[in-house]
């Protein structure tokens, strides 16, 4: 089988997926994309793997500040072109099947004038209107985040939706985001968590040049961005509350400054919502380890000395980050929403608690750390929900055979 991937990032959902086939069943696994993502980083065995073709860099790419809102659409044309002419030029690139990013990020509109084969689009989210994503936090300083905004991201998702063969989504919440007529079009494939990485066990109890006690409790938290979308804010409003309380416990935070969804800049006028959060608060920050944006196998390692890991998310695509954690063994106390309930069932394999509930979500916590023999078989009862469900052995079969179901029509 040969396979063309396309997204504006690599790896980003395809990386692993592409190595797999690659590796394990001997197919031919192009990429076309514009840039090489450091989250997650590509490994150099990813990188040998597979096949790597770049299209041009738009000017959102190369400058960071993305685009006007009334301009999406035409940006999504034109980077229909710039597909359709780099797939032109390269007659070498004739995959059996492509699959692509079913939004603005891989614009297949036009590869019908220049491909044959049947196109697979990853439906990965439709933006609400109101009560979820990025119009939720409601709580925060106003902003005018133009309510036909949803509208504008959206129109190039179904443009690409109503014109491809097949689409899938990581979740059934995700799959439930798009509207009804298109549910039959979309089947449902996670795309596997790495569960040799990420497991249970012992590791070094040491934060670049800092070491933590043994009798020393740990809470992490991890986002790709510090951001509100993420709960980054309500947190730290948490962590306080817990350091206040408890002076045996080190907070590990994981993630850049940057903002990827939502009008935090606008809410805020600072230059990221980490700095406006941390300026509004009276926070012990030796309390707090902020390490940025980390390797995977970094990552991991904090995984398996977290004693509580908390994920604070809106209604949004599910972070890989919380299956990771799920899979190291980490007792998990997430916002109680339909992403979230989708994966932790609450007193099962993990806890949730209301989002902007500051006082239950800090009483939970600190159950968590007060007892935590009490609450360990939680932690082991997510690792086997990823094991069985979730982890990459049980989901690439799967999703292997849909990629060859479309493939042969």
């Amino acid at each position: 089988m040969n396979i063309l991937f396309i997204h504006d990032a690599f790896p980003a959902q395809f990386g692993r997926l592409g190595q797999e086939l690659a590796t394990r069943h001997g197919w031919k696994c192009q990429f076309l994309v514009q840039s090489l993502s450091s989250c997650p980083t590509p490994t150099e065995e990813m990188i040998r793997a597979v096949e790597l073709h770049q299209m041009p860099m738009t000017a959102e790419h190369r400058t960071g500040e993305g685009i006007p809102w009334p301009q999406i659409y035409g940006q999504f044309l034109e980077q229909c072109r710039s597909v359709f002419d780099v797939l032109k030029s390269k007659p070498e690139i004739r995959p059996d099947l492509v699959v692509a990013h079913g939004g603005r990020g891989a614009p297949t509109l036009f590869l019908r004038d220049v491909l044959d084969g049947p196109i697979i689009n990853y439906c990965e989210y439709y933006f609400a209107n109101s009560h979820r994503d990025i119009s939720y936090r409601i709580d925060l300083p106003p902003a005018e985040p133009a309510p036909f905004f949803p509208r504008c991201i959206n129109a190039p998702t179904l443009a690409v939706l109503a014109d491809c063969d097949a689409g899938y989504s990581a979740t059934a919440w995700q799959r439930s985001s798009f509207p009804a007529r298109f549910h039959s079009k979309i089947e449902v494939h996670f795309d596997g968590i790495e569960t040799d990485l990420y497991h249970p066990g012992p590791a070094p109890r040491k934060i670049g040049d800092r070491s933590i006690p043994a009798e020393t409790k740990v809470v992490t938290f991890v986002s790709r961005g510090l951001e509100s979308i993420r709960g980054f804010d309500l947190f730290m409003k948490v962590a306080d509350r817990i350091s206040r309380t408890r002076s045996d416990v080190l907070f590990v935070v994981v993630g850049g400054e940057e903002i990827h969804y939502g009008w935090d800049k606008l809410h805020t006028g600072a230059p990221s919502f980490k700095q406006w959060v941390l300026g509004r608060g009276d926070f012990d920050l030796s309390r707090f380890i902020f390490v940025g944006r980390i390797l995977p196998e970094q990552l991991a390692e904090i995984f398996r000395i977290s004693d509580l890991h908390i994920y604070l998310t809106a209604p949004f695509v599910l972070s890989w980050s919380m299956l990771n954690a799920m899979s190291s063994g980490c007792v998990v106390l997430g916002s109680d929403v339909p992403p979230v309930r989708e994966i932790i069932r609450p007193g099962e394999n993990g806890l949730v608690g209301p989002l902007f509930d500051i006082e239950t979500l800090t009483e939970s916590a600190l159950r968590v750390l007060d007892d935590p023999a009490t609450f360990a078989p939680l932690g082991r009862a997510a690792r086997r929900t990823i094991e069985e469900s979730y982890s990459l052995e049980v989901c690439f079969p799967p999703i292997k055979d849909f990629f060859e179901r479309v493939a042969s029509r």
